[in-house]
């Protein structure tokens, strides 16, 4: 996949992700704008018999660069489509970009704009795109989730993302509309930074491994026969497969003596994954963005939406490869909905010698897990204030009146209304701007600009929930644990970790910090997709006046997409802009006929559940 940028710096952009080698590799014209060289496959040796490496200065890669590279537009033209695919051997539809799949990752260098022009080609479902984790200060309207921050797209039409990137580390990018990402709408994205990386040591190649489920059923028809009367247990459609950078036995290329970056994201939509090197440990060196004091583990678990970086140095003799293995957790897997032939786990390789044979998996054995003992580099203490605002939220599950499943918080399930939120917020007056009424049944929590935030959270349900929260980064304060492999934290760290998403353990709850510093509207939601499809989201309508009083300028493409389906872009939950308290058109109870994205479902749903 190639794009070129713009500026007058251009950018070339190269992706590969074949079955037999992982590479991603980033590479300019200019020459004040070097960037990421994120794999070693065009440079590294290939040796034929087995040797070791006197690792030495003359043995390793160029220096770490310790200065970012001047700031460049990188433009991506996306046509996004329908491709099929094969990835653990069964061929299906798959949501592409310009007919290949999978998605190209978009890496970049800390301040770089991002600008995509993506035009919607799948003919039958309606799309938007978030960039999950990036803040989007001051572009809250590019946030990408439907009805949220933005109409959907509709087929056939363009929509254009534009935003500087403020961040750096692992990010990823994910359709935002009616559980469209199962069906393989996402991608990593990777922003380095080379001053924070300066402080972990050389670092001599960089790599991305994905972690992803994979459904052999299209997302609409999962997404309706969960929230359906049929599902009488309710139980969520368990993946066919587990992936590494989206199919199965990849490889990556390591030259001994030689330490290399893994960027490690999950973008499933149900299965947290276990991760392990074999006979190699992992040095934490960030997670969900946040940089942090190293720490070596063996085994990693990583929830859905969650990403990290790792370190891992390579042994000093070619004389052996060695076996990568993830594996889903299956604690929130029913019986009754695995399917046969389910494939569990998943086997990549480092590869020393491509011309010593591969070794066979091994078996993972699961470790207790606990990311709270993560410290961030810059050791912030907790946040607090004389007027901290305390916010309770209880999540649970129950079956609507005609026996739907539908995810509830404090009570309410959550259901997109008329008018997207960022909308209604931007054209309230100000005598009702902070008034949560007016924005419908969003679970709506309005924050005043500059408050320390405390979410309480607890879980009611059986199931473990990882939620994310748009916009910001919080810090862990307490949680309270589950059993002996999720261990609790009762007493509030010198320096809690902070993320964006963090997983709240069956029937206990988590405490949450952040700073409203970000006005915008930002989705607070468990990322398992069908509980976002089932209602289980909060919405911070955050510092509201602070926002309009900054006059956003909002993009023609952000406008035309509402027009082209008749979505009103002003008025309150039910498109009332002259009456705003009159919520009497506001939409109140969710579809028994939901499909989805998609625009023309069929009468009957073809999936009736696992078989």
């Amino acid at each position: 996949m190639t794009s070129s940028a713009t500026s007058s710096s251009s950018t070339t952009l190269v992706t590969s992700t074949s079955s037999s080698s992982t590479s991603l590799v980033a590479s300019t014209s200019s020459s004040s704008s070097t960037t990421l060289i994120t794999s070693t496959r065009s440079t590294t040796s290939v040796f034929t018999a087995c040797s070791t490496i006197k690792t030495t200065a003359t043995t390793s890669a160029k220096a770490t660069a310790t200065s970012n590279p001047k700031a460049i537009t990188r433009t991506y033209n996306w046509n996004v489509g329908w491709v099929n695919a094969a990835p653990d051997g069964y061929t299906r539809a798959l949501v592409g970009i310009n007919g290949q799949w999978p998605c190209p990752a978009i890496t970049a260098n800390i301040g770089d704009t991002i600008k995509i022009n993506l035009v919607n080609n799948l003919g039958n479902e309606t799309t938007a795109l978030h960039f999950h984790g990036l803040h989007q200060g001051n572009t809250t309207f590019d946030d990408g989730a439907a009805m949220v921050s933005q109409c959907p797209i509709a087929p056939g039409e363009t929509f254009v993302y534009q935003f500087t990137l403020k961040q750096s580390g692992t990010y990823w990018y994910h359709a935002h509309v009616g559980g469209q990402y199962l069906d393989g709408f996402r991608g990593p994205i990777i922003i380095r930074d080379n001053t924070a990386l300066a402080n972990y040591g050389r670092i001599d190649g960089e790599y991305t491994l994905s972690l992803t489920d994979l459904y052999h059923v299209e997302a609409p028809y999962l997404v309706n026969y969960f929230l359906s009367a049929n599902n009488y247990n309710g139980a969520e459609p368990v993946p066919d497969a587990a992936l590494i950078n989206e199919g199965q036995n990849a490889k990556f290329n390591i030259t001994p003596g030689r330490t290399y970056m893994f960027h490690v994201v999950n973008m499933g939509a149900l299965a947290g994954q276990f991760l392990q090197f074999d006979q190699h440990n992992m040095t934490i060196i960030e997670a969900d963005g946040v940089y942090t004091q190293p720490y070596q583990v063996s085994q990693i678990f990583v929830a859905v939406a969650q990403r990290y970086t790792v370190l891992i140095t390579a042994k000093s003799s070619n004389c052996q490869n060695f076996a990568i293995v993830s594996q889903f957790l299956t604690d929130m897997f029913d019986s009754s909905s695995t399917p046969a032939g389910q494939q569990p786990t998943c086997t990549a390789y480092l590869v020393y010698n491509s011309a010593a044979p591969l070794p066979v998996p091994f078996t993972l054995n699961v470790q207790p897990w606990d990311d709270t003992q993560l410290v961030p580099w810059d050791q912030q203490p907790m946040w607090d204030s004389p007027n901290v605002n305390y916010v309770y939220l209880t999540v649970d599950f129950e079956q609507n009146d005609w026996g739907s499943n539908r995810a509830a918080v404090n009570g309410l399930t959550y259901i997109p209304q008329k008018v997207p939120t960022f909308f209604t917020a931007l054209t309230a007056p100000a005598a009702y701007q902070m008034n949560p009424q007016i924005y419908g049944q969003v679970n709506a929590q309005v924050l005043q600009y500059g408050q320390v935030v405390e979410i309480d959270l607890n879980n009611h349900d059986s199931r473990a929930h990882p939620f994310h929260l748009h916009g910001h980064e919080f810090q862990i304060i307490n949680r309270a644990g589950n059993e002996p492999q999720w261990p609790g934290l009762y007493s509030t760290p010198a320096a809690p970790m902070r993320r964006d998403v963090v997983v709240v353990y069956p029937g206990v709850g988590v405490t949450l910090r952040f700073i409203a510093n970000n006005p915008g509207v930002w989705l607070f939601h468990c990322h398992t997709e069908f509980h976002v499809e089932a209602g289980m989201t909060a919405t911070f309508i955050e510092a509201p006046d602070v926002m309009v009083a900054g006059n956003p300028y909002i993009p023609t493409s952000h406008k035309s997409v509402c027009d082209a389906q008749h979505i009103p872009r002003k008025g309150n939950a039910g498109g009332n802009s002259k009456n705003w308290l009159d919520l009497s058109n506001a939409n109140t109870e969710p579809s028994q006929t939901y499909f989805g994205a998609l625009i023309n479902p069929p009468a009957v749903n073809p999936y009736t559940g696992p078989s």
